[in-house]
């Protein structure tokens, strides 16, 4: 019955998480900082937690016992602790927005190893010649269930006052994500090879020159794409004139478009392998920013388009950088390879985010935001021809 057994939980177990990060990370929290009157230095930070929680991903080499036992206890924890920033709206006004910082980013950094132990546990439960296949499936699934419940969060936000609608998706959400942990725990974890101690598998990875090559993309392609990203959600509104349910309906016309192409990129990873994906999707990406500064809310069309556009990239792009660093690390030293990833992904989200709040307090353009997206646009098309040499 194993692995089968395990993977079909993983998929169901991701589809209860989705929901507890996109809306503890993704749009939902955007929109409900922008209702507590967050300014843009305010919402590139909270663009930048996901980022800065990565710089701890290393401390999973220090932990020890069961990989699963660690993703359950951990999960748990961070999930319970974003709570309290529900409830940052009951607060003085002053106070809001930087509780809602404060716990949000404890979450996320309690949650950081997860990344490691999870993606660890995961490879030697997903046999090698299905993994692309597995992945893209599952990441396209959960992108279409995320996005659902941005669809359906935006509704609620919509139709409630603010914010009272943010409030109750948020609740909802940390319940998704505890009944995940449950799934979670009821996965199997295969025998673990004997990992070498900590300093030694990142020395270990560090000596790689291809892979230390390889970071330095991660690094420049995240830094790039944070340039903008913190922006997308208030462009769309602010500029493009969209209503939340509207943000919820664009990215369902993504997911759904992703659930087509993810399995088919996946296909295309297992054949011809990682590179040709990194290549496609990311030029993709690139060129994605040029259609939203296109649109406004007189002239929409072309943010819509986007959404397909976003589809036909992060629906391959995402798995692809993942499993072009799992294809490179030798299996005793896994670990310190998926950890310098998840460093040097979170130390470009960190640069990029900070050159967006530069940049964005500058006041130039028709908003605080045409700058930023322009500038990432520039810099994803760069990155992206990098990545294409590999």
């Amino acid at each position: 019955m194993e692995p089968e057994r395990s993977l079909k939980l993983s998929i169901w177990e991701g589809v209860l998480a989705i929901l507890f990060l996109n809306w503890s990370t993704g749009v939902m929290v955007t929109g409900y900082a922008l209702a507590l009157g967050a300014s843009p230095q305010a919402l590139a930070l909270l663009g930048a937690l996901p980022f800065l929680a990565q710089l701890l991903a290393p401390l999973a080499l220090f932990l020890r016992g069961s990989r699963k036992a660690l993703a359950v206890r951990l999960n748990l924890l961070s999930r319970l602790l974003f709570l309290p920033a529900a409830f940052a709206a009951l607060l003085p006004e002053g106070l809001r927005v930087p509780f809602l910082l404060l716990f949000a980013g404890l979450s996320q950094l309690l949650a950081a190893p997860v990344g490691v132990v999870w993606l660890s546990w995961m490879a030697d439960l997903v046999p090698e010649a299905q993994r692309g296949r597995y992945f893209g499936f599952r990441n396209a699934l959960l992108g279409l269930v995320g996005t659902m419940g941005n669809l359906l969060g935006g509704q609620v936000a919509d139709r409630l006052p603010p914010p009272l609608g943010y409030q109750a998706v948020l609740l909802l959400g940390v319940a998704a994500g505890l009944l995940s942990v449950l799934l979670l725990r009821w996965q199997t974890e295969p025998p673990e090879t004997p990992p070498p101690p900590a300093r030694a598998a990142l020395a270990l990875a560090w000596r790689d020159r291809a892979y230390r090559r390889y970071l330095g993309l991660v690094l420049l392609w995240y830094g790039a794409v944070m340039v903008g990203g913190p922006f997308v959600v208030p462009y769309f509104v602010q500029v493009g004139g969209f209503s939340m349910t509207e943000v919820g309906l664009w990215t369902v016309i993504s997911a759904t478009s992703g659930l087509l192409l993810g399995p088919l990129w996946g296909r295309l990873a297992d054949q011809k392998g990682h590179g040709i994906v990194l290549r496609g999707a990311s030029l993709a990406a690139a060129l994605m920013p040029g259609l939203w500064l296109l649109g406004s809310e007189g002239f929409p069309w072309p943010i819509w388009l986007s959404a397909l556009a976003d589809a036909l990239a992060w629906s391959g792009l995402g798995t692809a950088l993942v499993n072009a660093a799992l294809a490179q690390a030798p299996r005793e030293a896994r670990n310190g390879y998926l950890a310098l990833f998840w460093l040097a992904l979170g130390l470009g989200g960190i640069a990029g985010s900070l050159l967006a709040a530069k940049v964005a307090g500058l006041g130039l353009g028709p908003s605080p935001y045409h700058l930023p997206i322009l500038l990432s646009l520039c810099l994803r098309l760069f990155a992206a021809l990098r990545l294409g040499r590999l």
